[in-house]
């Protein structure tokens, strides 16, 4: 039965960030200004901190093919990135304490260069226009609020209940 907790919490996670921004409007935030929320990032970022370096690439894999394929028109922009960076936590949680602030440090310092990684490429692409002062003001510095909100919200349900799963997998 816990073996199919986490790929349905995971699903969730993917399903209701599309619907965040619909449904929830932010008091900090004007009409031009973009959120994006990247709670499956920061549940990647949990996974990898809590659980193991294997299941955060996992989620990484199958979650960044998925958004690749729901919403963006070029596939493996997410693909590539989620996984990199489930790596790059697990080494960095190898040199550092993997306590809750370092982990949320380490989510945000994710959002922030999964944010400036999909400007690059947009902007290599001709997708993008934006300069990067309106980037910085109107897409990553409300976007970084939002899912710092969201990961102090969601890192010690998460561990918690990573640590159970586990615990659950080291006693099968």
């Amino acid at each position: 039965m816990n073996r199919i907790l986490l790929p349905l919490l995971m699903l969730f996670i993917f399903i209701s960030e599309s619907t965040f921004v619909d449904l929830i409007e932010l008091p900090f935030t004007s009409e031009d200004q973009v959120i994006i929320p990247r709670f499956v990032m920061l549940s990647i970022v949990y996974i990898t901190a809590y659980h193991s370096q294997k299941f955060g690439l996992i989620y990484g894999i199958m979650f960044g093919l998925l958004h690749d394929i729901v919403y963006t028109e070029i596939l493996g922009i997410y693909l590539f990135a989620y996984p990199l960076f489930a790596y790059l936590i697990s080494k960095a949680l190898k040199a550092l304490h993997g306590n809750m602030v370092v982990v949320l440090f380490l989510s945000l310092l994710t959002v922030t260069l999964l944010e400036f990684y999909l400007y690059g490429i947009q902007m290599l692409i001709g997708y993008s226009n934006l300069s990067f002062y309106d980037f910085t003001n109107l897409r990553l510095l409300p976007t970084l609020i939002a899912n710092a909100v969201g990961a102090v919200i969601l890192i010690y349900p998460m561990s918690r209940f990573l640590s159970k799963i586990k615990g659950d997998y080291l006693d099968e």
